[in-house]
């Protein structure tokens, strides 16, 4: 019922029935007590400015510093709804010795009245909260939780009245104040999206030049952020009023010429080019503003950049040009501009070896696969691991590139210089369905050995993949007990990792479980023991697994006993074939049988 009530109260409030308000209120006194979500009637009062409701709430208890969930008092709420009659009656209030002014009041996030009156533009307001400020000392302390000043606020929403009026010398704000995260309000006027904001980055940097260098915690500056926003008219005014430099370095060392080639931003590419930027500047990677203009596919960018260099592709430091990173990135388009417009190097290699076509089957890409090998790249180039494309396709399980390489002439038996085939790559990536159509659709064989003497078995065993070990068991001709140069089957290799799935089914599908590998002097438990697995060693202890030195006694037990066994065999022949003589002279002491030879 109180419910209804309290809504017929914000009813008269927002009619301004002052004489129906204060009747309701006497019939019903307990509406005094109720909140939503912590505001009381007064709240609502001072946010539709009806002072004399406002007026009688206060005499009846109601507290104007009194904050609502999110702490914000009714003098908040006033500034959101430009109540000035309000904000003025409020202000002639006398404060107690000892509290607050009523313009420093904040909310949980410490955001005061005043940081909302240049937030919303609220110039009059601001004007008033301005006058009011006794301690012009410490009123640069003024600041949020992140610790941004008013003026930062008035900034980020391109309120340039608000920023003059802030910009008093009596009340002591540093123009070039930092936040938590160094940001100065030029730069919040800077990578702000509201009209205006080049106004607002004008009046601030002619304040103060020098504060167009300031940098933030990422080292970024004022230009930096204003292309990051996309705000073409304000790198105008940096550029050509306030003489901001175009080759200006983050932390990471990239200009401003990186972060519009990066955002596709041509006309702000126009500008810093002209402005003097350089396609040569590199950052910490070693990469060029060119490169990600061609990683985000931005033809026209990168045409323009490319003929500010002279007309040639460029390179990162890992050799790789801009054609590379369009492929890279599956740019069809780029691609197929950069074969019509540079004709790149076929048999180009970058620092690890890697080809255009390696780089198109790792990123498994198979519409440019099939365009760069009709266009006359090498499927058999190695990288220099000796790995061709078709080794990459098959490590990141990209079947449909595998198949298409396949068919083209690619052998699916080629080595790399560890002596591994794209199967093993297929393993060591976990790629069961490559795997699996490999082997029992394009007829390649899996019971190769590597320079160690492994199998594939023991790839998927040492990467931990069972549903690999499963279709080469399955699919192929594997031997389960094939031993590498160590003498290690691939049973040893799971134990050792602590593949503990792959060693349960090793052993369903009948590995040994006592293998000894002499030249290590190990078996699967001891592998699991030393390497502390000890969820492996129990389930093979409870499944007959033995140490070398147990295996060694057992097998001493059972040489023994086979041997006992064939001599007491020997022994009964030999009986068999005793006869025996006249009995000796009765003094006579030995008595020799006489053996005849079978």
């Amino acid at each position: 019922m109180s419910n209804t009530y309290f809504a017929d109260a914000i009813t008269a409030i927002c009619e301004n029935d002052v004489t129906g308000f204060e009747k309701l209120i006497k019939q019903q006194p307990q509406l005094l007590d109720v909140r939503t979500k912590g505001r009381s009637l007064l709240t609502f009062a001072v946010l539709h400015d009806r002072l004399r409701i406002a007026q009688f709430l206060g005499k009846r208890g109601l507290q104007f510093s009194d904050g609502d969930d999110n702490g914000d008092t009714a003098v908040h709420w006033a500034t959101v709804g430009d109540a000035r009659k309000s904000i003025k009656y409020i202000l002639s209030l006398p404060r107690a010795a000892g509290e607050m002014q009523w313009i420093l009041l904040k909310d949980r996030h410490d955001i005061t009245p005043i940081h909302l009156a240049a937030k919303l533009g609220r110039t009059k307001i601001l004007k008033m909260f301005t006058a009011a400020v006794t301690d012009y000392d410490n009123f640069y302390q003024c600041v949020d939780r992140i610790g941004q000043s008013p003026l930062h606020y008035a900034a980020s929403c391109a309120r340039v009245d608000c920023c003059e009026i802030l910009l008093d010398e009596r009340l002591g704000l540093p123009i070039d104040q930092k936040d938590n995260n160094r940001h100065t309000p030029l730069m919040c006027a800077a990578a702000s999206s509201y009209p205006g904001a080049e106004d607002c980055v004008r009046l601030l940097g002619r304040r103060k030049s020098f504060s167009v260098t300031a940098r933030n915690n990422r080292g970024r500056t004022a230009l930096h952020l204003a292309i990051m926003s996309c705000n073409s008219t304000v790198v105008d005014v940096m550029l050509n009023e306030l003489g901001c430099t175009p080759e200006t370095f983050d932390n990471d060392a990239r200009t401003p010429l990186h972060y519009a080639a990066q955002r596709g931003q041509l006309e702000i590419v126009e500008k810093l080019l002209a402005g003097n930027a350089r396609n040569a500047t590199r950052d910490c990677f070693g990469v060029s503003p060119a490169h990600y203009a061609a990683q985000g596919g931005y033809l026209r960018v990168v045409s323009r950049i490319l003929a500010s260099a002279g007309g040639t592709d460029q390179y990162d430091s890992d050799g790789r040009s801009c054609f590379m990173w369009a492929v890279i990135a599956d740019q069809d388009e780029m691609v197929r501009h950069f074969l019509a417009n540079f004709e790149p190097d076929r048999t180009y290699h970058d620092k690890y070896g890697y080809t255009a076509l390696h780089h198109a089957a790792q990123v498994g890409s198979l519409r440019l696969v099939k365009l760069l090998v009709k266009e006359g790249w090498n499927i058999h180039d190695v990288d220099h691991a000796s790995a061709t494309p078709l080794h990459l396709a098959a490590g990141k399980g990209y079947t449909d590139v595998v198949r298409l390489l396949i068919m083209v002439g690619a052998n699916s038996e080629q080595r790399d210089c560890q002596g591994r085939t794209p199967i093993f790559y297929a393993c060591l990536g976990g790629q069961a369905h490559t795997l699996k159509v490999m082997i029992s659709e394009l007829n390649c064989k899996a019971n190769h050995t590597d320079k160690l003497g492994r199998t594939a078995l023991h790839c998927a065993a040492f990467a931990g993949f069972t549903a690999c070990i499963e279709v080469i068991l399955g699919e192929s001709d594997c031997p389960i007990y094939k031993e590498d140069v160590d003498q290690l089957t691939a049973l040893h290799i799971a134990c050792e990792r602590g593949k503990y799935d792959c060693v349960k089914h090793l052993l369903q599908c009948g590995a040994a479980v006592n293998a000894l590998s002499k030249i290590e002097d190990v078996t699967p438990l001891s592998c699991a023991q030393i390497n502390g697995h000890q969820q492996i060693a129990d389930f093979l202890l409870r499944n007959g697994g033995l140490f070398p030195n147990q295996l060694r006694n057992l097998a001493a037990v059972i040489i023994q006993k086979w041997w006992k066994q064939l001599h007491n065999r020997n022994r009964k022949q030999r009986r068999r074939f005793v006869i025996r003589g006249p009995s000796p002279p009765r003094h006579s002491v030995i008595r020799k049988p006489r053996i005849v030879q079978a």
